[in-house]
């Protein structure tokens, strides 16, 4: 009788389509079974960590480590051989585990006919900001502030959050006499249109208004004011607020309540526009269902290079996600709310903030979510496919807004990270469209894409009013 044994192998691998796939399939073939695999997401939407235990009666571990690395979606392997740990990394490359991403090195002089562009990007615990020459990253920072920033009122970040975008362009090498425009990732301002909009006197009137609610909108008041002194443009991009739904899609049966378009525009329309240049097709000619997985999931029917219907996540609308309640029937949400037992303000933080998968498991980082399905918790397991049960079919509702005419479904954001939730979704929708998975986002790079078509005169600027 064979002697098998079994052996843990620990990954660190590129996140691209399939690479599970791929791993698992190599593994397979040198002669072992997997006995548990494990995929943990880092928080850098770049790599992902894998653990798996394998079953085998032949090969050598340390030949299956040689043959492994050979794989372009390979960044690092551990594993024990003759007793001592040994990791190993494909060559030219490093595993990042860090939740910090910073490239800065020292920028090159600019060339002429060269666009330098700054996008500024911030978060509830972090500011994210990159220097582009025309499509060209020169630096790329994700700087995370302490429990002491971040507990702080939105308004009084301001000056920290834009003094460590100066300290790092002055590291870097980059003076901001360089620079060409910037582009600040907008907040709640009014509805309006796709488009990247100069930053003008009502825009940040509007922001500062709206700032105390969401940091995001400081990456346009601090776009303007790095802008303002040195005479150059500030721009913001597909903030959350475009709106070119159908009018078909805002009524909602009561009088006095309307359907809003709230939803993750900037990264809808990179990706949409991605995947358009990839089919060799304009963006304006293609029907699309574009989904962002994050903590919050919204799903948008593009038609024509316009959003005609997408849900408002932010209100309720939609699948349950990692934070957000998605849509609940409206006769116990009442009772609820009449109960005596809740504030208003309590009521629309447990739809906003404290629902979903948070609600159900405790926690809304889907690493944990997968351990416990992993450690065999079924409850979890029911969570996790129930919210891509959900999410499949909000997309068979936008497939009926495009009439049954759609060229692809696109799915992106953090969660797109998780073979598990993609393939949950993928096998309910597939018939619909070819399924195609953007994981992450990169917002950076769709600031920095929509203030260079505008700069290059491939599309006007808009102005905000």
């Amino acid at each position: 009788m064979e002697n098998k044994k079994i052996e843990t192998v620990d990954l660190v691998v590129a996140n691209r389509p399939g690479v599970l796939g791929r791993v698992a399939g190599h593994i397979r073939r040198e002669g072992w079974n997997i006995k548990r695999l494990f995929v943990d997401e880092t928080d850098s939407h770049e790599t992902s960590k894998m653990e798996i235990d394998i079953e085998g009666t032949h090969t050598k571990l340390a030949q299956v480590m040689e043959r492994l690395l050979n794989l372009d979606c390979i960044i690092s392997i551990s594993m024990t051989v003759d007793g001592k740990k040994v990791i190993r990394t494909r060559p030219g490359e490093t595993a990042k585990t860090s939740q910090e991403t910073k490239t800065a090195v020292k920028a090159p002089e600019k060339a002429p006919g060269v666009f330098r562009i700054l996008a500024i990007n911030p978060g509830s615990s972090s500011t994210k900001f990159a220097v582009y020459d025309n499509e060209t990253s020169l630096m790329e920072e994700n700087t995370r502030h302490n429990e002491k920033i971040r507990s702080a009122k939105i308004t009084d970040q301001k000056e920290t959050r834009r003094g460590c975008i100066m300290k790092a362009l002055e590291e870097a090498g980059i003076a901001p006499a360089s620079l060409d425009a910037i582009a600040g990732r907008g907040g709640l301002i009014k509805p309006i249109e796709s488009g990247a909009y100069l930053i003008n006197k009502k825009m940040l009137d509007d922001l500062e208004s709206s700032a105390a609610l969401h940091a995001s909108s400081l990456g346009a008041i601090i776009a303007a004011e790095i802008a303002g002194p040195l005479s150059i443009p500030a721009y913001v991009v597909d903030p959350v607020v475009v709106d070119e739904m159908d009018r078909n899609a805002k009524l909602t049966g009561m009088p006095g309540i309307e359907r809003f378009s709230i939803f993750h525009a900037l990264n809808q329309k990179a990706i949409a526009r991605r995947m358009a240049a990839k089919m060799g097709i304009p963006y304006e000619n293609a029907r699309y269902i574009v989904v962002h997985l994050g903590g919050g999931i919204t799903v948008g029917a593009h038609r024509y290079g316009r959003v005609i219907d997408v849900n408002d996540a932010l209100s309720g609308e939609g699948p349950f996600t990692p934070e957000r309640t998605g849509g609940i029937p409206a006769v116990p949400l009442i009772k609820m709310c009449f109960s005596g037992e809740y504030t208003e303000t309590e009521m629309v933080e447990k739809v906003t903030k404290r629902g979903g998968m948070l609600a159900y498991l405790g926690t809304a980082d889907l690493r944990e979510v997968q351990k416990m399905i992993n450690d065999g918790d079924e409850f979890a397991a029911l969570t996790l496919d129930s919210m891509a049960y959900q999410t499949a079919k909000e997309i068979g509702a936008m497939a009926a807004v495009l009439e049954g005419l759609v060229d692809a479904i696109i799915l992106t954001g953090g969660l797109a990270h998780s073979t598990r939730f993609t393939g949950a979704i993928k096998q309910r929708v597939d018939k619909f469209a070819p399924v195609h998975v953007f994981p992450g986002e990169d917002e950076l790079l769709a600031l920095m894409a929509g203030v260079l078509r505008v700069l290059r005169g491939e599309e006007p600027a808009a102005v905000y009013s």
